[in-house]
């Protein structure tokens, strides 16, 4: 069984202390190790459409460069990312290949509905659509990545109006750079392996038990001495069968690939980058395509491509061209995705019925199918998808009008195709017994034999056009710098979804999502230590009626730089030392998914309805109004404040820290307060809510001196943030603990758990049954859940459980809490990299089969060995078992909740270089070789699996082994 551990008080802290660092303080040298060399210092800050000297940044950012996260092998961009950016929170999204993407949040929840606080994704100043792994900004790989910048205050992301509420991550690409031929090949080799496979009781703990719960809830036992006798000896496998599910579908490794090679150079007049990226993985299953022609075995494959290229057109006139994409296929037995085998190996019990009857037919009845039959039998399926990127934009200085104006334009057009390939067919299964004579009677066959039968689907579509135009002008005059940009974009989004019953339709799938944006930027540096900036954009969306699709978004923030006064030019301990505040206005649109009738809220719309006439009640068709129109719905709205300080100490030490306050408003809620359901009609969804979110920012980094032959650094981020709901617009509440207002977002409610039922309970239940509250329709035996009583007006006990009783339990599942330690060193021709993550404030809750045992007719967990029965009443830790879906014991309860917090080794590499003189030998720059692993361990305080998916595709660990060669 897997370890538990408490998470120690020092270590959180010790994690506190050593910090990731924020782009706008990066004032020395990268503490970052490479093959080759110490990163030079970050000169200048993508600060959205446009950089500026990291000096004179006064926004909120947090910055990671793509040879960092090169050292973790993920087929997902968002999976590199934990722990390595200060105020970003990623939470797994699982582990099966091509099908998981994590979520990012940007400190943290600030919005009602998980669904409208995703941030802004921009690859190359250029948006970038979709959702899950149609995410373009998912499917880039690391070696094609400058850096990913994190924007997270208003003044940073003010000029991307009603779309930058919830955060902006900036991706910029790596361009070419002016010099000879350089190449760069990587391959790295390894396999996969779960990190945690659920555990279930064998055959015999199962009958056991069972007998156990059927005597509980009154009924006669179904297992005799005989049957458990032949359980536990195994004598008898074919009608007293034990199977490990699991361990018939799965393997215990799966080889993992990957390939890169880079190309870069050239001169004054065309630079270039290419980069192509190549990577397996074989998934967990075992190679049923070797055993079935008509299955397929599991992999995914994914390709990418880049080619960047810059070029002078003229003396004042450049082009920049890039064109990217990602090609991925994945192949899986049974259906596209596991989710529905996950679900069957987790409810099936080991004795239900063997793999093979002895004819060797498959084995199963009408309750379950067979695991193995089902990756056999009924086909396979595979998904192809293509993304593309491309972009070209036209750059003119015009300093014949103006010295430091220049204009470009620029189009992007993208696109993402997905469809799906169905080969499927059906199989026969038969459930055994055994005949007086002791000979197999079967069953008749539940299923019948077909052939395969193939379908061609589209699952996912969409293309986007954008149009952009910029006027910028930079200058110093003496002690003066200044810089302006004036902005336009436009884009079109067509999202035609899926074309089949595979996943919901994008609703109004076919009409295009359109935004128009003009921004404006102006900064201004005195003495290099007196900054401002004042920001703004001016946005409109298609969703919202005429008249209210403009909406004006402004910021500001100011710099000064202590370090350059003369009272601190001559301190030896403090070398640069910048306080920074922002306050400004964004918006977020993201409102369709949070409760809107449609798309076009502020439109009426009809449908169902209908009447019935005479006396045979004669059904007419007809129309009815749907939720009345709202002319006035409009976007979200955030109030942002940030105040800040960056500082460098002793040369080597690098701090930087961010307080955070932001008051969103305007938000998207059901009218349950303020118009009554006896009014007869369907109330539309209004812009009432209101939420806050406050917290703060803490990045530290130390670098060691670079001229030793020992080099090395650490680095932490500190993430914390604390939301609340202010107001919902809520309908009345018997129970006060009900309301959302006051409570986290995303707070759990539910029934709070205070033992169990005892003997004596029960017992003063039949004499008394007032004093002893029922729960739903559910009997109460001895054993069972008891719950805390205050549904009553006040909160005083009403002597029933209901949903009156509930109040809020845990905290939501995103940790409020995070850290972030990345550590390193170079010895000579020997280097190592490290990165782990901590999270607390967390919740997670234990349900379905994996936990409840015999529920929906499932097997049982060694969680419940514990359980209460009248010999283990004052030590049990789970409720009496009942072989019913029991209606008391498996409400959700604090009973089923753990604490969520981890302390996690996302990645680890130790690599040696060869030395120059052998290198050069073989005429190479560098060579070298390096073991990488990822996701390593985990200390946590869940025993059953991993705190961040406990059901599911296994979460992985990853090891592989690596070749590094440049030219």
């Amino acid at each position: 069984m897997k370890r538990t551990y408490t998470i120690p008080v020092f270590l959180v802290l010790l994690l506190g202390v050593f910090g990731n660092v924020h782009a706008q303080q990066r004032t020395g040298q990268l503490p970052t190790l490479d093959s080759v060399a110490v990163f030079p210092a970050l000169a200048v800050t993508n600060i959205g459409f446009g950089n500026l000297p990291t000096q004179r940044v006064t926004s909120a950012l947090s910055t990671v460069y793509g040879s960092d996260l090169e050292k973790n092998f993920s087929l997902n961009l968002g999976n590199t990312l934990y722990g390595r950016l200060a105020g970003l929170s990623v939470t797994q999204g699982g582990s099966e290949p091509g099908a998981s993407t994590p979520n990012l949040f940007v400190r943290g929840v600030n919005t009602f509905g998980a669904a409208g606080n995703a941030p802004l994704y921009i690859i190359d100043g250029y948006i970038s659509n979709g959702a899950g792994p149609s995410n373009a900004f998912m499917q880039l790989v690391p070696e094609e990545i400058e850096t990913i910048t994190v924007l997270k205050d208003a003044s940073a992301t003010a000029i991307y109006g009603a779309r930058a509420a919830n955060g902006v991550v900036l991706v910029t690409t790596k361009a070419g750079k002016a010099g000879p031929l350089r190449i760069s090949f990587t391959t790295r080799q390894g396999f996969n392996q779960a990190q945690y496979v659920p555990k279930f009781l064998n055959a015999y703990n199962y009958s056991v038990l069972y007998n156990e719960a059927l005597s509980n809830d009154g009924l006669p036992t179904r297992y005799t001495p005989a049957d458990l006798d032949a359980y536990q000896n195994g004598t008898d496998p074919v009608f007293h069968p034990d199977v490990n599910w699991y361990n018939q579908v799965l393997r215990p490794t799966a080889p993992v690939s990957s390939y890169n090679l880079t190309f870069g150079g050239g001169d004054k007049f065309v630079r270039y980058f290419v980069n192509l990226n190549a990577i397996t993985s074989q998934g967990l299953f075992k190679k049923f395509g070797d055993m079935n022609d008509e299955s397929s075995n599991s992999n995914y494959a994914k390709y990418n491509f880049r080619t960047n290229l810059d070029v002078n057109l003229t003396q004042r006139l450049s082009a920049e061209f890039k064109i990217a994409g990602s090609f991925e296929q994945s192949n899986n037995p049974n259906n596209y995705t596991t989710g529905s085998t996950f679900g069957l190996l987790a409810q099936l019990p080991p004795n239900a019925f063997p793999v093979y009857n002895p004819n060797g037919s498959f084995g199963g009845n009408a309750l379950y199918a067979n695991p193995v039959g089902n990756m056999l039998a009924t086909g396979f399926f595979t998904n192809n998808s293509r993304t593309v990127l491309s972009s070209l934009k036209l750059t003119e200085q015009l300093d014949m009008i103006a010295k430091g104006l220049s204009a470009s334009v620029s189009v992007s057009i993208n696109n993402y195709f997905e469809s799906g390939s169905r080969k499927s067919k059906q199989y026969p299964r038969y459930s055994i017994s055994r005949g007086v004579a002791g000979d197999t009677i079967y069953s008749p066959a539940v299923g019948q034999l077909t052939s395969l039968a193939g379908a061609e689907e589209t699952l996912d579509q969409y293309r986007s056009l954008i149009f952009q135009s910029f006027l910028n002008y930079k200058r110093t005059v003496g002690k003066n710098d200044i810089s302006a940009m004036l902005m336009f974009n436009s884009d079109n989004v067509t999202v035609f979804g899926p074309a089949n019953d595979l996943s919901t339709p994008t609703a109004n799938s076919t009409d295009p999502y359109k935004h128009n944006n003009g921004a404006a930027r102006f900064t201004y540096t005195y003495n290099n230590k007196y900054l401002a900036e004042v920001s703004a954009g001016y946005m409109g969306s298609d969703i919202f009626a005429p008249g209210q699709r403009y909406g004006f978004f402004p910021a500001a923030s100011v710099g000064w730089v202590l370090s350059g006064e003369k009272f601190l030019s001559n301190n030896k301990t403090i070398d640069f030392l910048k306080l920074r505040g922002s306050y400004g206005l964004v918006g977020n649109d993201n409102i369709v998914t949070q409760g809107l009738s449609s798309r076009y809220a502020y439109t009426a719309t009809f449908g169902g309805g209908g009447y019935f006439f005479g006396t045979g009640n004669t059904a007419v068709g007809g129309f009815a109004e749907n939720a009345i129109a709202n002319p006035n719905v409009t976007w979200e709205k955030e109030k942002s404040l940030n105040i800040g300080v960056d500082a460098t100490l002793f040369k080597n030490f690098d701090l930087s820290v961010d307080v955070f306050n932001r008051d969103r408003y305007d938000i998207v809620v059901a009218s349950a307060s303020t118009t009554p359901l006896f009014s007869g009609i369907v109330t539309p969804n209004l812009n009432q809510g209101k939420a806050n979110n406050k917290g703060f920012d803490v990045a530290l980094r130390y670098n060691a001196t670079q001229k030793k032959d020992f080099q090395f650094f650490v680095e932490s981020n500190f993430s914390y943030f604390k939301n609340k709901v202010v107001f919902n617009a809520e309908a009345i509440q018997l129970n006060s603990r009900l309301y959302a207002a006051g409570n986290a977002i995303g707070q759990p409610i539910g029934l709070k758990a205070i033992g169990f039922y005892s003997l004596e309970d029960i017992a003063q239940r039949q004499l008394d049954p007032k004093n002893v509250p029922g729960v739903l329709s559910e009997v109460i035996k001895a054993g069972d859940i008891k719950y805390q009583d205050i549904g009553g007006p006040d909160g005083k006990p009403d002597g029933i459980i209901d949903a009156n009783d509930r109040m809020p339990i845990g905290n939501p599942g995103l940790p409020n809490l995070s850290l972030g330690l990345h550590t390193g060193f170079r010895y000579k021709g020997f280097d190592a990299d490290l990165v782990f993550q901590a999270v607390t404030g967390n919740t997670v809750y234990l349900g379905g089969n994996y936990f409840q045992a015999f529920q929906g007719n499932g097997q049982v967990a060694p969680i419940a060995l514990n359980r209460w029965t009248p010999q283990t009443a004052a030590t049990a830790d789970y409720p009496r078992l009942s072989s019913k879906d029991n209606l008391n014991n498996y409400q959700f309860s604090t009973f089923w909740q753990r604490n969520g917090s981890f302390v996690k080794l996302r990645s680890a590499e130790i690599g040696y270089s060869l030395p120059t003189a052998l290198s050069d030998r073989v005429r190479l720059k560098t060579v070298r070789f390096f073991v990488n692993g990822t996701n390593l361990f985990s200390l946590d305080r869940v025993p059953y699996g991993d705190p961040e998916t406990l059901t599911g595709y296994p979460v992985t660990r990853t090891v592989t082994l690596g070749l590094k060669v440049q030219l």
